[in-house]
């Protein structure tokens, strides 16, 4: 049963990363190429298209999460059986550690799609706004029973936490490395993983915690450009890139 569930959760961690990193190829191409992109696309049609973009992997993880609630029981009963007493607290700081990249790589001068740190911090505070309001506001409306008895089960606050820092620093730095948003997405697994093995959190509550924090970082980032004004506007929109590569190759 445990191995069952790190094998979906590895699966389900990798899928994500794959989708999050896939924008990014493009640019990477571009970039390698020193090819200055021109967007030609309102504001409008950009907050459409962004829009969409930030619902394509949060709304399919969520739905994944809410499709599991009949299998809870079963797994947690599962674990529990596998490994009773089980109990490691290593997953209230690894919550953290993509967010913690993600401060280290700025303050090492690592460079990322932002302009300048103001806009970093923004995007950051506004993630961090959004994950706690929609967190809150699913466990003390829906107040569903933990594994372990306790309350505010429904999402994982530990595993949108950490999948909001994940997010933030594919956004950031996923542009320089294929490597660094799947290393992001592997430790906020591990996080949601170590959540289920404590009994502290039913599958589903792990997975939809993830949709809440892929689903915050990326609203985050549309705001925030919408606040300083096109920051990322030529290094999202796909078609650009494609037309730019085209008439230089």
């Amino acid at each position: 049963m445990k191995t069952r569930i790190i094998l979906f959760l590895s699966l389900f961690c990798v899928l994500v990363a794959n989708a999050q990193t896939d924008s990014l190829a493009i640019y990477n191409v571009v970039k390698s190429a020193d090819v200055t992109a021109t967007p030609q696309i309102s504001r409008n049609q950009y907050n459409i298209r962004y829009a969409h973009h930030s619902f394509c992997v949060a709304l399919p993880v969520a739905v994944t999460g809410l499709a599991l609630l009949p299998a809870d029981k079963y797994i947690a009963d599962g674990v529990q059986k596998k490994l009773p007493g089980f109990e490691a607290k290593f997953d209230d700081y690894l919550q953290y550690t993509p967010w913690a990249a993600h401060a280290v790589m700025g303050l090492c001068g690592v460079k990322g799609v932002s302009r300048n740190r103001w806009q970093v911090l923004t995007a950051d505070a506004l993630a961090a706004v959004m994950m706690a309001t929609m967190v809150n506001g699913l466990k003390y409306s829906i107040n569903r029973t933990r594994p372990n008895g306790d309350n505010a089960s429904f999402p994982s606050g530990h595993t949108a936490t950490a999948f909001t820092g994940a997010t933030l620093l594919a956004h950031e730095y996923g542009s320089r490395s294929v490597w660094i948003p799947i290393a992001g997405y592997t430790v906020a697994t591990a996080s949601g993983v170590m959540r289920i093995l404590n009994n502290r959190h039913y599958v589903s509550d792990v997975v939809v915690g993830a949709a809440v924090g892929i689903l915050s970082a990326e609203l985050a980032y549309w705001a925030t450009d919408a606040i300083f004004n096109d920051r990322k506007l030529q290094k999202s929109h796909r078609k650009t890139m494609r037309n730019n590569i085209a008439n230089n190759y």
